[in-house]
């Protein structure tokens, strides 16, 4: 299941995208990106069973900033991101319940909180660290969405 994720995350982001582009041309896509935002949630949650690509040589140790740049932080940014995606699906869901208004500000605060302890370890020259930027991408359009729906909507 975790060797698949980044198939699952690529078919469901494509499918998102999909979605809106047809529903700004005037179709009805709710179904079609409701079922892909629960898709991208578990394959955000997945992530974080996945092990690190970097290992240390031989003979060096970790310090406790690699690891937490290199692990923790990292599963930190794909439970949020998932717990913010199915907070962005309740929300689509329109539910009489604002319930997700929870989801999506402990997601967002997370993934602020997350990627300013990344930009600061990267500041302090932590080895192997830009190897956890790349979650980045996947988290910055999160948490735009995020923000639009708290403060704008």
């Amino acid at each position: 299941m975790i060797k698949s994720t980044p198939y699952q995350e690529k078919l469901f982001t494509a499918t998102i995208v999909l979605g809106v582009l047809l529903s700004y041309f005037g179709m009805n896509t709710n179904i079609l990106i409701n079922i892909s935002l629960l898709g991208l949630g578990m394959a955000y949650f997945f992530y974080v069973f996945k092990e690190s690509d970097i290992e240390p040589k031989d003979e060096e140790e970790m310090k406790f900033s690699e690891l937490l740049g290199l692990s923790i932080i990292p599963k930190v940014l794909w439970i949020s991101s998932s717990v913010s995606v199915i907070g962005i699906l309740f929300h689509n869901l329109d539910l009489d319940y604002d319930g997700y208004l929870r989801l999506l500000q402990i997601g967002g605060s997370t993934i602020t909180i997350g990627t300013a302890v990344l930009f600061v370890l990267k500041f302090q020259g932590t080895k192997y660290i830009n190897a956890a930027f790349p979650i980045l991408l996947r988290t910055f359009p999160i948490l735009v969405v995020v923000c639009y729906i708290l403060f704008v909507k």
